[in-house]
């Protein structure tokens, strides 16, 4: 071991232990013994001793007394102390407690115990005997270590002020002046030399109620002598009170470097958060950052009461259709505008998507009037033809534990109940509309178990000639019975089905019952007529659809003739390419496709035109006005012909009563479906009907069309 010779004094009651010890580090050692507790104290006291092996168990004084009684009194809390022990268990819990540095194991292991005591005295003397020799050696080499270390180090007493009693060379450098300046301007209170705006931070850090051996740590800024502000980190240690001040070593170190990186860095973390929770066009908050500042603002304002209130534009493509797309954006960002000059502080405000707003406000009746008047005000102001029509869906926060994202869906469930209703703009969200939710969550539950389980069942509605009064075609339908709460109605679940997703299995599911009903006819001899089926819009998405389809009807042996596919007019505004490349696919394998409700949406002239569809289906509600055969009758009877001239038959559904049949035969549709024909039948009876013949009886249905 390097500077032997360092004094141990062995302790123990038991001199054969002594003696094993003495052996072990005699060598290099000089070595004192004490048989107890006491005998030891008053060697510590009488002699310099650098280490010692303290046993637990001793008379008179046992070893924790010893270990107590070193770190209360000051001159010998720093000897460190090695216990020696046969029970590692309760006995080296407590002694590390109590302040011991290491352990040594009963019987002893010559190598390993050295090389403990060894890395003890390491550890806890040679460093400080270096460090001390250094500093006891020459105050000038200490002082020209000082002065070598990059930024300032400093002894100071801490009061009102800062007095100065040491300082190196760095710290005249951090400050920019000569040494002499430094002594003559700030040595007596360098307290002044913090920026003002950080001292009130500084000194009550120095000065908080604290014993010897704290730390403080912080980073402030400094005033040069140059009146440059830079930015130090300081590192104080409290070694002791003088008068009841504390004593301060300290080092400060410039980081101003660092610290502009580090606001750069910040700055650049607060842009990037500006972009991700704000939108890009308007600059208010997108759906991520609305639902965030909003969960934020509803627990700071827990004893007050908010709404959500959502905001669509009626129409807003025709907007960009009519206008361009500059001035659609135009409206977009006049209404976020609007939204900041009148809720800044008040509520949370942003833009989810395309023309849809979200307002977190107060639930106060007048004050969500003021809102709805402003904007549809704003809007009227902009001075185009186009009346911009406002609807608001309001959810009012019942239940703060339900996610914002919930929230804003129940705003927007209230807002779609009331769009394209010209005598209504906004509407509150209520019980009806919340038994809506639960039973659309009752049908997330349950749905794809009641797909496995075979609770959706295909009905067959005929299609008849209106001219020869014969079955020519069908349409495939779904109903759904469920074993405890009966048929669910079609308008309860498909439209939800199509929201979520589940349209695309359940469209699946109906297509192959309805290929194997195909084959099931062909196998038995019967004459056969085409069904057709409906096409989801998310099918279109699916590049593998057009093989999947093509694969089912080989996989039975039918016929693309006999599968007709239905698409709805809205699929073409969705995604006309995507549509037109999927029905180019799908009619050189030999499937007709049906242009689906045409008439009743905002019909496209030019859609006719793009999409090469082979049968137009017109939906008879077109007819539901007061005007039966007014113009609503010239206008069906004009889409009629204009269907004949490029080349599409047509097919009207919904039909109900006789009157409406002779209409349609008069303007020449080829094709009628509907009440007045035949309701939707199980499979089983369609099959009967191609067996018992195809020719219909017209009878007036009661009821609706399902």
């Amino acid at each position: 071991m390097e500077n032997a010779r360092h004094t141990m004094l062995l302790v123990d009651d038991t001199e054969i232990n002594l003696d094993i010890l003495e052996g072990i580090f005699e060598a290099d050692f000089i070595i004192l013994k004490a048989l107890n507790g006491k005998q030891a104290l008053k060697v510590l006291k009488s002699q310099k001793v650098d280490i010692v092996i303290l046993d637990v168990v001793m008379p008179e004084m046992d070893g924790f007394g010893v270990l107590e009684a070193m770190k209360e009194d000051p001159a010998l809390a720093d000897i460190p102390v090695i216990i020696a022990t046969a029970d590692e268990g309760e006995n080296e819990e407590r002694a590390l407690l109590n302040g011991a540095d290491d352990f040594i194991k009963k019987p002893y292991n010559p190598v390993a115990v050295y090389k403990r005591v060894e890395n003890i005295l390491v550890k806890h003397v040679l460093e400080r005997e270096k460090l001390k020799d250094a500093l006891n050696n020459s105050k000038m080499e200490f002082q020209s270590l000082a002065d070598s270390v990059p930024g300032g180090i400093s002894v100071w007493k801490a009061e009102d002020k800062i007095s100065v009693r040491y300082y190196n060379d760095g710290w005249c450098e951090l400050m920019g002046c000569t040494p002499e300046r430094f002594a003559e301007k700030y040595a007596e209170d360098l307290s002044k030399v913090i920026y003002p705006p950080d001292r009130e931070r500084v000194m009550g850090a120095l000065l908080a109620d604290s014993k010897p051996g704290r730390s403080v740590h912080l980073e402030h800024r400094i005033v040069r002598d140059d009146q440059e502000v830079r930015w130090v980190n300081l590192s104080a240690v409290h070694y002791k009170t003088e008068d009841g001040a504390p004593i301060y070593r300290a080092v400060d170190i410039d980081v101003t470097s660092s610290k502009e990186n580090e606001i750069l860095a910040e700055q650049r973390n607060v842009e990037l958060r500006h972009i991700l929770e704000h939108d890009s066009l308007t600059d208010v908050y997108n759906r991520y950052g609305f639902c965030t500042r909003t969960s934020s603002f509803l627990k700071d304002h827990p004893d007050e009461k908010y709404v959500i209130m959502q905001l669509d534009i009626e129409r807003f493509k025709v907007v960009n259709e009519l206008y361009g797309i500059d001035v659609g954006d135009k409206v977009l960002c006049t209404l976020a505008e609007c939204l900041k000059k009148h809720l800044e502080g008040i509520g949370v405000f942003g833009r989810f998507e395309a023309d849809h707003f979200v307002m977190c406000i107060p639930d106060d009746r007048e004050f969500q009037e003021h809102v709805r008047t402003t904007l549809q005000s704003q809007m009227a102001d902009m001075g185009l033809r186009h009346e911009i029509d406002l609807y608001f869906g309001i959810y009012p926060i019942t239940d703060r534990d339900m996610s914002v994202e919930l929230m804003c869906d129940r705003a927007q469930l209230a807002l779609e109940s009331i769009k394209g209703n010209y005598n209504q703009n906004y509407i509150i969200y209520d019980d009806i509309m919340n038994q809506k939710v639960l039973l659309e969550q009752e049908i997330t539950n349950e749905m794809e178990w009641a797909l496995e389980g075979g609770q959706f069942q295909v009905y067959i509605q005929p299609i008849y000639s209106l001219k020869e009064n014969c079955l020519v075609s069908a349409e495939a339908l779904v109903r759904w019975f469920h074993p405890e709460k009966g048929m669910i109605s079609p308008g309860d679940f498909i439209p939800f089905f199509e929201k979520n997703g589940f349209i695309v299995k359940l469209d699946a599911y109906v297509r192959e019952k309805v290929v194997e009903l195909l084959a099931a006819v062909k196998k038995q001899g019967k004459r056969s007529v085409p069904v057709s089926v409906n096409l989801s819009r998310l099918e279109l998405y699916d590049p593998d659809f057009c093989n999947k389809l093509v694969g089912l009807i080989e996989n039975y042996q039918v016929s693309p003739e006999y599968l007709r596919l239905e698409i709805t007019e809205s699929a073409y505004t969705d995604n006309p390419q995507q549509l037109l490349d999927t029905i180019g696919v799908l009619r050189k394998y030999g499937f007709d496709i049906l242009m689906d409700d045409f008439g009743s949406g905002y019909s496209s002239l030019n859609m006719l035109k793009e999409v090469p569809v082979d049968i137009l289906k017109l939906d008879m509600r077109f007819l539901a006005g007061n005007d039966v055969f007014g113009r609503e009758a010239s206008i069906l009877a004009s889409i009629v012909h204009m269907a004949h001239d490029i080349g599409m038959a047509t097919v009207a559904e919904g039909i109900e009563t006789e009157e409406q049949a002779s209409f349609l035969k008069k303007i020449a549709c080829e094709y009628g479906q509907g009440y007045y024909y035949s309701r939707p039948i199980p499979s089983e009876k369609f099959l009967e009907l191609l067996d018992s013949g195809t020719h219909a009886e017209g009878r007036r249905a009661s009821g609706s069309k399902a």
